[in-house]
């Protein structure tokens, strides 16, 4: 697909439709085959046994940025790796760590720290949320993070930076998507 199939095609279905299909499928740009893709899932699914999911998302799955800022670019050799995984568990656990640090240390970080905090909460409201926006560098939750990513980070994927995203449940995840495509048409 170029990128005239690709905008048509985000232009011409509906988001929903695109999304789906984006999330579901099993031949993913990122990867030589089917096959490939899949054994490269299983390996994070081991480490994520409870997600109902698991899926690689963003350029490296449809070819090209949804990113506004990005202008549609194309996956590239600096591109990373974006992974929905797909699991209440995951999400609420990070959402609690998250939300034990703006408890505890909230009035003692600056400016930016807090307004990525409330930016992170409203994407938590949203159904979604990274150990990565943990500020605190001695959370075990986000040390985990940082460990598993940078295990995932594997000569199939290029040894590419890796990022991962915990949705609450499929229909979050959509919607997540939904609102990527839509800033795409624009």
């Amino acid at each position: 697909m170029d990128l005239n199939d690709f905008k048509k095609l985000i232009s011409s279905q509906a988001p929903k439709i695109i999304a789906e299909e984006f999330i579901l499928k099993n031949s993913i740009h990122a990867f030589v085959s089917a096959a490939d893709y899949s054994n490269y899932i299983d390996i994070i699914r081991q480490d994520h046994q409870g997600a109902a999911r698991i899926a690689i998302v963003g350029s490296a799955n449809w070819k090209f940025s949804l990113n506004p800022d990005k202008n549609l670019s194309v996956f590239h050799e600096k591109s990373d790796i974006d992974v929905a995984i797909i699991c209440a568990e995951n999400y609420l656990n990070t959402w609690d760590e998250l939300r034990s640090f703006h408890r505890n240390q909230y009035y003692s970080i600056g400016q930016n720290a807090k307004l990525a905090l409330r930016r992170n909460g409203e994407n938590v409201y949203s159904g979604f949320v990274s150990p990565k926006w943990v500020p605190s560098l001695r959370s075990k939750l986000r040390q985990r993070y940082e460990k598993l990513t940078n295990k995932y980070s594997t000569s199939s994927v290029g040894y590419r930076a890796v990022n991962m995203m915990y949705f609450r449940n499929m229909d979050e995840t959509i919607d997540y998507y939904v609102r990527g495509i839509r800033a795409a048409r624009g």
